[in-house]
C-alpha cells in the first residue's frame, strides 16, 4: 500500500519512504516526516546508478532503516530485499536510535562486495540528505 506522498507501509510494520519524499516534501527533515505521520521506525529508500571500476550503469538499491521499536535489523533487511527492484544490487544499513548513547549504538551497513568505500558513502548520502542525525537526537527522548 502507498500513500500519496510514496510512502508505504512494510511488511516488517516500517513506512518505507523514498529520499526523494524526504528531501521534497519534508525540506531533508527525517524528523518532520516522523512526527507529521507519527511513525518511528522509517526505511529511506534511494535508488542509485552509478559507474564502478570503469564499469557503466550499475544500479544499487540503497535503504536506510531508522527505528525505535526493532531489535533486529533482519525483518527490514528482508522486506528491502522483497522490495529491490531488478537488475538492482540491494544495500541495506541500519541506525538502531533506541541504542543511542549505548555502547552497542552504531550504524550497521551490509557488505555486498563493492568496497567499504563507495558502500559507506551511499548510506552517508542518505543520512545527510534525510538529517538522520538531527532526528535521532530531537527524537530519542
Amino acid at each position: 500500500m502507498t500513500d500519496n506522498d510514496g510512502a508505504s507501509a512494510g511488511m516488517s510494520g516500517a513506512h518505507f519512504v523514498p529520499l526523494s519524499t524526504i528531501t521534497g516534501l519534508y525540506k531533508g527533515s527525517l524528523e518532520a516526516y516522523m512526527r507529521d505521520t507519527g511513525c518511528r521506525d522509517v526505511v529511506i529508500t534511494m535508488q542509485v546508478t552509478m559507474e564502478v571500476a570503469g564499469s557503466k550503469g550499475n544500479r544499487f538499491f540503497v535503504a536506510l532503516g531508522v527505528t525505535w521499536n526493532f531489535d533486529s535489523s533482519e525483518p527490514l533487511a528482508d522486506a528491502v530485499a522483497a522490495d529491490c527492484p531488478q537488475a538492482h544490487k540491494c544495500l541495506f544499513g541500519w541506525v538502531p536510535a533506541h541504542r543511542f548513547g549505548q555502547d552497542d549504538f552504531g550504524i550497521y551497513i551490509d557488505d555486498i562486495g563493492v568496497g567499504d568505500t563507495l558502500q559507506n558513502g551511499m548510506v552517508a548520502e542518505i543520512i545527510e540528505q534525510a538529517g538522520v542525525e538531527a532526528a535521532v537526537m530531537a527524537l530519542i527522548a
